[in-house]
């Protein structure tokens, strides 16, 4: 008997609206905090449902199967919609009104809604088969592919395995019917597929653009709530209600500008002139704007870390093991926030985020791991990289170099100097800096052009194999070339595993062998401050996905 879906299902976390600061493993619930605060000073009342918020840099890319950062997340998700829709901790009915999943959770079928795209055209399960075959096609080069490779057949079609689409489970059944089929239950698949690189493409409107597809506002097709009006690159973008929305009623502002402010300090400004309507704290002011009641801080869900790329040319270090170990016991994590982010920002030592859920309670709580210090050890730092200098026959540790790559925003410039005056300190090493806007270290990523970087990850799922399948050999975000045999079996193992205590205790293994691996070098658990025109209602920033949700935003008052 299949179980038929057509009212809200409860996401994989109950989530709740906060208002104060977060901080560790409390009672089970989402991170969320929403803009209805009432504290602060009083706005005066606005006069149109026009909302006004900064990004902090060029968004990378709109095209639903190649965006791959969370800026483009928070636009895709106002001018897409997926078959689902994932609001405030809740899945409810997106393009899909309802669906079937088979009593063997294999089998999903969704049943889509009289929709339009923003020309009027029909939204069918063609364009959802178009963008998903799209995904997981080797020609286009996903760095997202690796989410549908729990889809049937996903994975060899991805690696040209099997080149025939139709031996992949994602099936137009008619025009309003939609297939999937996956190689294994997932419980997490419906949250699943509120991520961007789910959302449908229309093929008329793609063949049409050609390369230019979703390269300027006018070269694409939206069926979300909103409509980008006008794309300013590196200016602003704009929004407009999309009066073919089958939801339109329910959405109450009528346009977002996302006005790009590369500077916190000139945003924080903005906001307080009345230009902006809400933005991030800039970290020495956060204990102010907390005492004046005007701060809401949230658990964002990133995890941050220096990546390392172990097959940079020219460098054998960063393939050696003792190396990348001596770089994390050469940090002093507990500084390093400090110094970086006044303490709003957490020391971490291991990958997974500590509110992720686990088998009966939080992952974190149930396996705990602490292979590396928040605290700098420099003696075990320097006797790491004596070893790795032995192995490698360096007597010099000067002559070690290594450039860290990161993005032009004053925290990130902070952070990276931070990192370089700890371990050019404690190690001897050379460490360089290298600045780049945002979307060219997105691109050198991909392209594996880097040796360190400052990079991170927000949960796609409540659920650890969000953060495991990343480092995963065959994972095409998995940039910096680790593998491990190993690691990848009890990965593989875990996907496919029912009993919830054992599939755990499999990623405990997996995560104590990569940070034995040290591929990566853990630095902090993001939380974010912001502040809000008292006005405006609904805003919702969760840890999960996009972090920034206006949809069902309004402002009280408003005309």
């Amino acid at each position: 008997m299949k179980v038929k879906h057509s009212k809200f299902m409860a996401l994989l976390v109950i989530t709740l609206l906060i208002t104060v600061m977060l901080t560790g493993c409390g009672p089970k619930t989402g991170q969320t905090a929403a803009g209805d605060n009432t504290s602060g000073d009083a706005a005066s009342a606005p006069q149109k449902q026009d909302l006004v918020y900064p990004i902090s840099a060029e968004i990378p890319s709109l095209d639903p199967q190649l965006a791959n950062a969370i800026p483009s997340f928070n636009i895709g998700k106002h001018v897409f919609e997926g078959l689902i829709r994932v609001h405030n901790g809740k899945i409810q009915p997106g393009m899909a009104e309802s669906w079937d999943i088979s009593p063997d959770g294999i089998t999903y079928t969704f049943h889509l809604r009289d929709a339009q795209w923003s020309d009027g055209s029909k939204v069918t399960a063609k364009d959802f088969e178009f963008g998903l075959l799209r995904l997981l096609d080797p020609n286009t080069a996903a760095s997202y592919a690796f989410a549908g490779l729990n889809i049937k057949n996903g994975g060899k079609f991805n690696s040209g395995e099997i080149t025939d689409p139709s031996q992949v489970g994602i099936k137009a059944l008619d025009e309003k019917t939609l297939e999937i089929k996956l190689e294994y239950p997932t419980k997490y698949f419906l949250s699943y597929l509120d991520l961007m690189c789910f959302y449908p493409t229309q093929k008329a409107a793609f063949d049409k653009y050609g390369t230019t597809f979703a390269t300027e506002a006018d070269k694409m097709l939206y069926n979300g709530p909103f409509i980008l009006k006008e794309w300013k690159h590196e200016q602003e973008m704009v929004l407009e209600k999309n009066p073919n929305y089958w939801d339109k009623d329910s959405i109450k502002l009528n346009s977002i500008k996302a006005i790009q402010v590369n500077d916190i300090n000139t945003a924080i400004s903005m906001y307080e002139n009345g230009e902006l309507d809400f933005c991030d704290i800039p970290m020495p002011l956060v204990e102010q704007y907390k005492k004046e009641d005007k701060a809401l801080v949230y658990m964002s869900g990133a995890d941050d870390w220096m990546q390392i790329n172990l097959n940079a040319k020219g460098k054998p270090w960063l393939a050696n093991k003792n190396f990348r170990q001596a770089l994390s016991f050469a940090i002093d994590r507990e500084d390093y926030v400090l110094t970086t982010t006044k303490g709003l920002y957490k020391p971490a030592t291991r990958l997974v985020l500590t509110i992720v859920s686990g088998s009966s309670g939080y992952y974190c709580d149930e396996h705990p791991l602490s292979p590396y210090t928040t605290k700098a050890d420099p003696a075990k730092a320097k006797e790491l990289l004596q070893a790795a200098m032995k192995e490698l026959n360096i007597t010099d540790p000067a002559k070690i170099s290594v450039t860290f790559l990161t993005q032009d925003e004053e925290t990130s410039k902070l952070m990276a100097e931070s990192l370089q005056d700890q371990i050019t300190k404690n190690l001897g090493i050379t460490f360089d800096i290298q600045v780049v806007p945002y979307k060219q270290k997105i691109e050198r990523m991909n392209k594996s052009d880097y040796e360190m970087l400052y990079a991170g990850w927000g949960p796609d799922y409540d659920d650890p194999m969000t953060y495991m399948e990343l480092w995963e050999t065959k994972n095409s975000q998995n940039t910096g070339k680790y593998s491990n045999p190993k690691y990848d079996r009890l990965i593989e193992g875990a996907r496919v595993e029912t009993d919830a205590k054992k599939r755990c205790e499999m990623f405990y293994e997996a995560e104590k062998i990569l940070l034995d691996d040290a591929p990566l070098v853990p630095l902090q658990y993001r939380q974010r401050a912001w502040t809000c025109n008292p006005a405006l209602k609904g805003v919702v920033r969760h840890f999960i996905g996009a972090d920034t949700d206006m949809v069902y935003a309004y402002f009280e008052g408003a005309k």
